[in-house]
């Protein structure tokens, strides 16, 4: 990610950023050993920014605040230790309603946010779309986060047995 695209990301999100509920993010692994919920979700926040800027350019109206922002919180359920400690098919359902709650007791998300949020699993672990562009470019962002981590770890793991 350039550095211009992290500093919009900080400047939208930048009391998210700077809480101590994101800083527990930084110590509880995602999708990979290398990886936690907080690089995860300022990675994701980057891509979500790309879409929504894309998107609004080509006609669309995508919300760059509320997309950066539902990034940045799409998985802060986790921080939760019962949801962290459940086993992965339970967690896949818990954390976005865990992260929906914190996002708007402890960081204000509006209805926007917290529908991206809650629904940001789709079509994995919850039969229910997004209703806004903003859940949408959480959730693409969401994947494309992913498979990207995945892909790293694949071809780290491919360079090391060579």
């Amino acid at each position: 990610m350039d550095d211009a695209l992290f500093n919009d990301i900080i400047e939208l999100g930048e009391d998210i950023v700077a809480s101590e509920r994101f800083a527990m993010a930084l110590n509880v692994p995602h999708h990979s050993k290398n990886r936690d919920i907080a690089s995860h979700s300022v990675e994701t926040a980057g891509y979500a920014l790309l879409l929504a800027r894309w998107l609004n350019r080509h006609g669309a109206s995508v919300n760059e605040e509320d997309a950066v922002r539902s990034s940045l919180l799409h998985d802060i359920g986790m921080t939760e230790k019962d949801v962290f400690l459940s086993p992965s098919s339970k967690k896949g359902r818990s954390h976005p309603r865990e992260g929906a709650r914190i996002a708007r007791e402890e960081f204000g998300a509006n209805e926007t946010q917290v529908d991206a949020i809650l629904y940001h699993m789709w079509p994995a672990c919850s039969m229910v779309a997004p209703h806004s562009a903003v859940g949408f470019v959480v959730t693409t962002a969401d994947k494309l986060c992913f498979f990207n981590e995945i892909w790293h770890r694949l071809t780290r793991a491919r360079t090391s047995s060579s």
